[in-house]
């Protein structure tokens, strides 16, 4: 009789470890789908700072520029440089040089933001790559728990009807309340 109740006490641990282990897979493959986002929008969030500092260097570096080309023509005009010529070509090549200065920055800070949204890419790619494997280790898990009570249960049930059939053919098992051997 202890054999039967022992092998249904297997198939029920066996079907709530099931249940137990299926649960758990979820929280974990939410948990790191929660994670993976809120790591993928903190690297958006940089992007976009880098982006208004961006733009705020563009802005101060045009105004530096300006600054710089007004004081050179100023100074030219005290020495009575004309505007054409040899100091024309200077200023000219001065306001190139700080504008492919001005445009090398915005470049890096472009790369800088695309490097961010690539990674905010690689975090949401990565969470969900590890949302799936919880979830297929959960099923392992939970098949491997189910696997187990239901051998229990079998070993159980067997191992009570063996008993049975021992007491029968030893002439020693009795009908009534309780199964006596």
């Amino acid at each position: 009789m202890l054999q039967f109740i022992a092998g249904g006490l297997s198939l029920a641990q066996g079907i709530f470890g099931y249940r137990s282990a299926k649960k758990q897979a979820k929280r974990k493959a939410r948990m790191i789908r929660q994670m993976s986002k809120y790591n993928a929008e903190v690297k958006e969030m940089e992007a976009r700072s880098i982006a208004r500092a961006m733009e705020a260097e563009t802005t101060r570096a045009y105004k530096q520029k300006r600054k710089g080309i007004s004081t050179q023509r100023a100074a030219y005009a005290k020495t009575g440089a004309i505007s054409a010529g040899t100091p024309m070509s200077v200023m000219i090549d001065q306001a190139l040089e700080m504008e492919l200065d001005i445009q090398d920055q915005r470049r890096n800070r472009l790369l800088e933001i695309q490097n961010k949204r690539q990674q905010a890419t690689m975090t949401r790619y990565e969470g969900e790559v590890g949302a799936q494997t919880a979830k297929i280790e959960g099923r392992a898990a939970s098949r491997q728990s189910l696997l187990s009570g239901f051998a229990g249960a079998v070993a159980g049930f067997g191992a009570g009807i063996k008993g049975v059939d021992q007491a029968k053919f030893d002439k020693t098992y009795q009908k009534g309340t309780a199964w006596k051997y």
